[in-house]
């Protein structure tokens, strides 16, 4: 589930409510559906991910009660602007700051989880997001270090300044794992479809001299049909990966090109369903007479 960890420069320290919430819920339902929208992933390999996830929802959750303190104490602040309401303040927005990026790395070795249970990754990309991954949770862990040293509301808003710059590259960087990881159970799935299809024209093939016209067109017509739904699934499987390379510039921007890619790779999926409906079609018509 993408989770956004975005707190906007706007809004002082850390974002409102309403907008971070509908932010979250938007973005985790856009890819739960994308991630559970009927391949079967967990029969494919031992996953281990559900622990890793089972961490990332302990980490938000213990954010989301921080977060809820914080708002209290910065309230407390601006309504007596007193030292210990300061001090206050200050300890809470440390305390959300370090969970904060406890959230977004848990989320990372979430991520990382899922790119080495996939059944379909080729080495050199895998290695490619390991690095990906690696990279962002040194940023976060960076981060984190900086939170006790701060002395000052003022300190506060510079770290978080800090971390909002970052943030279009660290949403690119789990978008595109995201996007990888996709692609791989598709690969997967597509290696399946050309074995039955390869299968497929070999059986019509062997068969071809014992057929009637009525048939053999039939037969062609299908075998037609397969090859049309892998060439449509390949276009869409491609216009993904160099989407994925675009997936760069501000937040907004970004949001506009993902949900184009979560749509491609919905439509390459379904190519691949209404392929492998062929098959039985092929199938029926071999073994029927006209």
């Amino acid at each position: 589930m993408e989770v956004r960890f975005l707190f906007p420069a706007h809004l002082a320290l850390f974002p409102h409510t309403s907008y971070y919430k509908s932010m979250v819920l938007k973005q985790v339902y856009i890819y739960a559906v994308l991630f559970f929208m009927g391949l079967s992933f967990a029969s494919i390999v031992k996953a281990t991910s559900p622990q890793a996830y089972q961490d990332f929802q302990f980490q938000f959750d213990i954010y989301r009660q921080i977060f809820g303190d914080y708002r209290v104490a910065l309230g407390e602040f601006k309504k007596y602007s007193s030292l210990a309401s300061e001090q206050m303040a200050l300890d809470k927005a440390k305390q959300l700051i370090g969970q904060r990026n406890q959230v977004a790395r848990a989320y990372f070795l979430f991520l990382n989880e899922k790119l080495t249970e996939n059944p379909s990754m080729p080495p050199a990309e895998l290695d490619l997001y390991h690095k990906i991954i690696t990279n962002e949770i040194a940023f976060l862990d960076q981060e984190t270090s900086l939170a006790p040293s701060l002395s000052s509301l003022a300190d506060v808003e510079k770290v978080s300044q800090e971390f909002i710059k970052h943030y279009p590259l660290m949403q690119s960087a789990f978008r595109q794992v995201i996007i990888a990881t996709q692609l791989g159970y598709l690969r997967y799935f597509a290696k399946q479809f050309d074995t039955v299809a390869s299968e497929a024209q070999a059986l019509v093939n062997a068969n071809r001299s014992a057929m009637t016209d009525t048939k053999r067109a039939t037969l062609d017509r299908w075998i037609l049909a397969l090859s049309n739904k892998r060439s449509l699934y390949q276009q869409k499987v491609d216009g993904v990966r160099t989407g994925a390379f675009k997936l760069n510039g501000d937040v907004a921007d970004q949001d506009r090109k993902f949900i184009v890619i979560l749509q491609d790779l919905t439509a390459a999926r379904q190519y691949l369903i209404e392929g492998s409906s062929f098959f039985t079609e092929v199938e029926n018509a071999l073994r029927y007479d006209d």
